[in-house]
């Protein structure tokens, strides 16, 4: 009698629960739905002056050479060049180093190993800033100001990447690795094409947040480019914004941004079982 007087209000108990988390996660996917669906009606607007008179409403017709107009607006063709060599170049770095070392700590016996495993997860709580001053006196001395190596070069290794492969390659079984070895691999064979292989979903959902953070990154571009020749596409909205004449023009500012973002969409969709499943399993790993 108990147990099936309890139950009904179990049940309930879990409904309620249910039905508020749904309509959290509704609420969060609106609020970050909502400013995108405002910057796309933005971007195809016919002026600036109807983003603040009809700032909602779908304009017709949509005013899509806005596109075109942002483009030569600032040399976006330049920046996006630089873009994709240095959020590329960056992320192949990234891999090379962060395999590497996470087959080191998973496979190598080697002195003060745990030690500097600690060093790695220590630099991952450093906040980023703290190393902003030191890494930009270093590369003035070296005389890296506004290049590509003083674009790339302080990106080429990843704590973060190191500890989340790491994780990944400790659940691959150590047979794996003593077979290649039986058949005569060196480390760096097993690391790329068997422990890489093994791990490639992780290293795909891996390499597509690396990818981003440089395509996106802002601010170390900013302090560290004095040119356009050197200069990136969130770099050149900014500049967008501060040459504009007779205030900003935030239908062009907008269409700039997606342009932005086209290739990250793109990307997150193409990948997006990896980035999904495998990316956070690995994590939670070992």
């Amino acid at each position: 009698m108990s147990t099936a007087a309890v139950s009904p209000g179990r049940n309930a108990g879990k409904t309620i629960f249910s039905g508020i988390g749904i309509v959290f996660m509704a609420l969060m996917t609106l609020c970050m739905v909502v400013p995108f669906l405002w910057m796309i009606i933005t971007s195809l607007q016919p002026d600036s002056s109807a983003v603040l008179t009809r700032p909602l409403n779908i304009p017709w017709p949509p005013r899509f050479s806005n596109y075109a107009k942002a483009w030569v607006v600032q040399p976006f063709g330049i920046y996006a060049v630089n873009s994709l060599i240095t959020a590329v170049s960056a992320t192949v770095l990234q891999l090379i180093t962060a395999i590497l070392a996470a087959y080191a700590f998973t496979n190598l016996r080697f002195p003060g190993k745990n030690f500097l495993f600690i060093l790695v997860l220590a630099v991952l709580m450093m906040p980023t800033q703290v190393a902003i001053i030191p890494l930009y006196s270093t590369i003035s001395k070296l005389g890296w100001l506004d290049t590509f190596k003083g674009l790339i070069i302080p990106f080429a290794v990843d704590a973060y990447g190191v500890f989340l492969i790491k994780q990944n390659f400790s659940t691959i079984p150590k047979a794996y690795v003593e077979a290649a070895r039986i058949e005569g691999a060196g480390h760096g064979r097993i690391a790329f094409t068997i422990m890489g292989v093994l791990a490639q979903p992780a290293l795909i959902a891996y390499a597509l947040m690396a990818f981003k953070w440089r395509w996106n990154d802002y601010f170390w571009v900013l302090i560290m480019t004095s040119s356009i020749n050197r200069r990136t596409m969130p770099v050149g909205i900014v500049m967008m914004k501060e040459v504009s004449d007779g205030g900003t023009q935030w239908h062009l500012l907008m269409a700039a941004t997606i342009i932005v973002l086209a290739p990250m969409i793109i990307l997150y969709l193409a990948l997006q079982k990896y980035f999904t499943n495998d990316y956070m399993k690995g994590g939670m790993k070992g």
